[in-house]
């Protein structure tokens, strides 16, 4: 019986130091694996160019802001204090720096498909600028036909009804729909979109055969910014599922 208890005792022992030897090799083959991980991530940062860039600038910024936060806690003028440190070349050079990054980053970035598609209505309108001098034209003669125009001491034209109170439109006026553009304006606007139609075309012709992963060309754009920011995390996800193995 005692011999029993003995073994059982024993056995449970072993048991238990086993368990802590593979503990300890878990945690052995855990700490080399990270070790590993920080390594690696090391050596990317080392040879690639963005990665680099992008530690040298927060480091920059990490810089500033000690140094704002120095001059802060000394009751220092932290722009008078970098106006004697720096020479006049040095700060308008990191202040030129910082807007060319601030412009990049809102000319790159996107939230959405909408934001995407906006951004691409703003550049192409860049062309087509308000005809501000025919409007007013149009406006004033509009006004010559229903009221009386009054130049008041200020020099300000003041439009009165014939009637002598003072002329408000008419809000359910619609002849503002038969307005004609300019041909020079119709002109522009037709070759603005025969360029767009032959760049499509173009585009077309170079992605037959490609795999087609969009509904149109605002979503092609919009789909490939999505690949430059995220592809290099999801790559490994996408080949498991093209291999089937995903699931």
């Amino acid at each position: 019986m005692g011999n029993d208890e003995e073994k059982d005792k024993s056995d449970s022992q072993a048991a238990r130091l086993e368990k802590f030897k593979q503990l300890r090799r878990r945690a052995a083959e855990s700490s080399r694996a990270n070790r590993s991980d920080l390594y690696q991530e090391y050596r990317r940062s080392q040879s690639d160019p963005n990665q680099q860039a992008k530690l040298t600038r927060k480091k920059e910024e990490a810089e500033l802001e000690m140094a704002k936060l120095d001059s802060k806690e000394r009751g220092e003028d932290f722009e008078r204090k970098r106006a004697w440190d720096w020479t006049v070349e040095e700060a308008e050079k990191w202040d030129e720096k910082q807007k060319e990054k601030q412009e990049r980053m809102d000319s790159s970035a996107f939230s959405d498909f909408s934001s995407a598609a906006e951004k691409a209505y703003l550049k192409e309108m860049k062309d087509f600028k308000p005809d501000i001098e025919a409007y007013q034209k149009e406006k004033l003669k509009a006004l010559k036909k229903d009221a009386i125009l009054v130049e008041d001491d200020e020099g300000k034209v003041v439009a009165y009804n014939k009637d002598g109170s003072l002329y408000e439109p008419d809000k359910t006026d619609t002849s503002f729909l038969t307005n004609k553009p300019r041909k020079e304006a119709v002109d522009r606007l037709v070759e603005s979109m025969k360029t767009n139609d032959k760049r499509r075309m173009k585009r077309r012709k170079q992605d037959e055969g490609e795999h087609v992963t969009y509904i149109n060309e605002k979503n092609k754009q919009f789909n490939m910014k999505l690949a430059r920011h995220y592809d290099k995390y999801n790559k490994d996800i996408r080949d498991a599922f093209e291999r089937g193995t995903g699931i």
